[in-house]
């Protein structure tokens, strides 16, 4: 039977001493699961220098150490909660006097799949790119998205060592990431997250919602993807190819506090030439998607509208 490994980034606990009674709340962000709602929240609302927010490493080093960039904080005490797409649990060390709360919203890999594949297009839309179909989009697509981005982001796994793995052992890893969360729900769960945060990091209990398609489309001229408008073969590939995606969601979408530890499951693996021909498919169709949207925008592109729809003037972050 396989063993949960211990090589996932762990931290150590608390000095004898050290103050314990104000969490440093880390609330890793899946794309398209509300995580812009929660960001404006805390940007608008939370003490000043009490909350970070998380970039993306730039440059060929990302490759090699952790995703987001260095964190630069005058005091660390001061900060209350950390979020963003490219944290990792390494940044728990900047910390390491403080209890850790840790938090993630989670969704079914088909309306994630429609929802990041509306944002994308209204994104390039607005940079002056053009949109291509969700037949692309799709089969240029990491399988099991979210669990590629629980282990690979956020557990910080090396690329050797994810590949290594089987899918049962990946799936055993990815649980039992989110077993260490004080939250973890499915990102409809939003406001009881913001409900929890809010003593400990200053805020209002309840968020306007943000980055949601209605809003968008103020900016941008775009026709949706609607759940609808895929067919029922599509919908039951996507559930099937990203098994562990729905498993993760249906077992901890309506998670509470007290929720079992993870458990170890069975599961088929795929032949090694099916798994070769759906890395080449990929690769072919991040290929097509690049053609058929243009490989840069153009050079004279005013910026204003992605600015307008993306940036809250009243934010902080």
């Amino acid at each position: 039977m396989y063993a949960l490994s211990s090589d996932l980034p762990q931290r150590s606990a608390p000095a004898p001493g050290a103050a314990t009674t104000r969490p440093l709340h880390i609330v890793f962000h899946v794309p398209r699961c509300a995580g812009q709602t929660i960001h404006r929240h805390l940007s608008r609302h939370a003490p000043k220098g009490s909350y970070l927010r998380v970039r993306k490493r730039k440059g060929p080093s990302r490759f090699l150490l952790p995703q987001y960039q260095n964190v630069e904080t005058p005091d660390p005490r001061s900060v209350n909660a950390v979020s963003g797409h490219w944290i990792g649990r390494s940044i728990e060390q900047y910390f390491d006097d403080r209890p850790i709360a840790r938090s993630i919203l989670l969704r079914d890999p088909v309306s994630q799949f429609v929802s990041h594949y509306n944002f994308r297009m209204i994104r390039y839309i607005s940079q002056g790119l053009q949109p291509y179909s969700p037949d692309i989009a799709y089969h240029s697509r990491q399988r099991n998205y979210v669990t590629h981005c629980i282990l690979r982001t956020f557990a910080e796994m090396s690329w050797p060592r994810l590949v290594s793995l089987s899918t049962a052992e990946r799936y055993a890893e990815a649980d039992r990431f989110l077993s260490e969360c004080s939250f973890v729900g499915d990102h409809t769960r939003c406001d009881e997250l913001i409900a929890q945060l809010a003593p400990d990091v200053g805020v209002p209990a309840k968020a306007e919602t943000r980055n949601t398609s209605g809003q968008w489309l103020q900016c941008v001229e775009w026709t949706p993807l609607k759940m609808s408008d895929l067919s029922r073969s599509m919908i039951d590939s996507i559930k099937q190819d990203n098994m562990l995606d729905q498993l993760l969601w249906e077992n901890w979408k309506d998670a509470d506090n007290d929720r079992a530890q993870p458990s170890l499951r069975n599961f088929a693996e795929d032949p090694l030439a099916k798994r070769a021909a759906t890395q080449s498919s990929r690769l072919f169709n991040q290929v097509r998607r690049r053609f058929h949207r243009g490989w840069n925008a153009p050079s004279d592109l005013n910026t204003n509208v992605w600015s307008s729809c993306t940036i809250d003037p009243r934010s902080a972050g």
